[in-house]
């Protein structure tokens, strides 16, 4: 059989049940094939199954414990999907001829073990994007924090210079729209360094194989998969010491241990930063409210100064990383710096919702402390003098516990503090370590509240919130969407204040 535009799945040997190793053989075959995607619902597994869909496939998937937005574009792409990881699911539209498999798919899945006790033909959902991509200019946006922000800026900067990028990103794009796209030109991937699936513990990043590659900073995560800040950046070594002769490796020189990869790197590298040795010299100058502004000093090019729409140090740094990735797809930088002034970013990154009743809601993705610190931060930098109430939930009995001192800066340039329960997320059904109350007693300096879930913290924020408030919602799952529901119920008051 020959496949047309997919390859990278196989048979699996009853030797390789235990997961020891990955896919790697291509399946060739002609005309539609039905692809049945396990984790549907994440961001980057999505827009696999809206690909293969557009490129004429039938597709089917499963999840559990799928929520919105994302279960909703799968439901309005007309994709057939179970919201339940069930054997069952893979007779239920006709065996499938690929099953890809996402990296939040648990090695005891029983819908997984099934098609591997079939030995049903799998790929990893990375490993699916870069059987499309073939022959193209793969660029990789990797490191701990920044990874989508940056990913979507160099892809609104490919876009904008008309060369179509394509992309897999770790959210919806809202500038080009959805979480992937297969384009034409250069292929931009969201470098992840979680675990690529059941069977195969390697990071993402390191099946992408690109031409050109950042990394944005090296701070220890994942305490789940790394067990120590050694392991954690073992596999950057590996994406350093792997990169093609004729690539680029893009470092940020302010994190030293990013800075670090140069001695690894098989390939030239180019350094950005605000430090002296910088290829890319950013000097920030200020933030008017509506834009930050800095310049870029290169030795080999003139850079207009930029106007970045979102706004914090770590942004003008993500958006240097974008640059430079750019201009080595040879995209001309004018165009790349004009489209800082209106892009619109990923969704739930710094997105600010609106202002109602005189409070604004920024709904954000953070939950490492890092994170947590660098957009309350931004958050200053932005609105200056405004009350600022930062409502966080923790994600993850694992990171919280193990970076649990880190919090004790998370929240400095913060008024007020609301915290919500820890995320379990994939440890869902483990017991509790840690608490959102240890997290609390960490916060010294400021006011702390503690809510036991959305409702309540829905009904605390809108006794606290005063015109000219800014409300930073700080959580990897959304907290039940209460950044939407928050500035929902603000507009509704202010609407009937109005009526008086």
């Amino acid at each position: 059989m020959r496949w047309p535009g997919i390859a990278g799945g196989r048979r699996v040997s009853a030797e390789e049940g235990a997961g020891k190793t990955s896919p790697a053989s291509a399946i060739s075959g002609s005309g539609p094939r039905h692809v049945h995607f396990l984790g549907i619902c994440g961001y980057a597994v999505s827009g696999a199954a809206i690909l293969a869909q557009q490129l004429g496939h039938t597709v089917t998937g499963s999840d559990e414990h799928a929520y919105p937005p994302v279960s909703d574009i799968v439901t309005a792409a007309g994709i057939p999907w179970e919201n339940r990881h069930d054997p069952a699911n893979l007779d239920r539209w006709g065996v499938p001829d690929l099953v890809v498999v996402g990296n939040q798919v648990r090695p005891l899945n029983e819908e997984w073990l099934e098609a591997k006790r079939r030995g049903l033909p799998l790929s990893s959902e990375v490993e699916f994007f870069v059987s499309l991509t073939e022959g193209r200019l793969r660029l990789a946006v990797c490191g701990t924090h920044g990874k989508t922000t940056t990913s979507a800026l160099l892809i609104h900067m490919l876009d904008r210079c008309g060369m179509d990028p394509g992309f897999r990103l770790g959210s919806t794009s809202l500038d080009v729209g959805g979480s992937a796209r297969l384009g034409t030109g250069p292929f931009v991937f969201e470098g992840d360094e979680y675990t690529t699936a059941p069977w195969d513990p390697r990071p993402k990043f390191l099946h992408m194989r690109p031409a050109a590659a950042c990394v944005t900073r090296l701070e220890w995560d994942h305490p789940d998969v790394y067990p120590s800040p050694e392991a954690y950046r073992t596999p950057f070594v590996e994406l350093a010491a792997t990169m093609p002769a004729d690539g680029l490796l893009v470092l940020c020189g302010d994190d030293p241990e990013a800075l670090s990869l140069r001695d690894h790197a098989t390939c030239p590298v180019t350094v950005y930063g605000e430090g002296e040795g910088a290829g890319w010299r950013v000097t920030r100058l200020a933030d008017d409210g509506r834009v930050q502004r800095f310049r870029v000093a290169h030795p080999e090019r003139a850079i207009p100064e930029v106007a970045l729409t979102f706004p914090g140090r770590h942004n003008a740094l993500n958006a240097t990383a974008a640059l430079a990735l750019a201009s080595f797809a040879g995209a001309p930088i004018p165009e790349c710096v004009a489209a800082c002034a209106d892009f619109r970013g990923p969704a739930r990154r710094f997105e600010i919702l609106g202002t109602a009743g005189g409070v604004t809601v920024v709904d954000d993705y953070a939950h490492h402390p890092t994170e947590v610190w660098a957009a309350i931060n931004a958050a200053r930098a932005r609105y200056g003098r405004a009350r600022i109430i930062a409502v966080h939930t923790p994600h993850t009995y694992s990171r919280t516990l193990t970076l649990l001192e880190d919090y004790r800066r998370s929240f400095e340039e913060a008024d007020l503090v609301v915290l919500g329960p820890i995320e379990a997320a994939r440890e869902r059904g483990q017991a509790a370590t840690v608490s959102s109350a240890d997290v609390a007693a960490r916060v010294t300096g400021r006011e702390v509240h503690l809510v036991g879930g959305s409702d309540e913290g829905v009904e605390l924020l809108l006794r606290l919130a005063r015109p000219g408030d800014v409300i930073v919602v700080l959580s990897l799952g959304g907290f039940d969407k209460i950044a939407r529901r928050l500035h929902t119920a603000l507009r509704e008051r202010a609407a009937e204040a109005r009526r008086g």
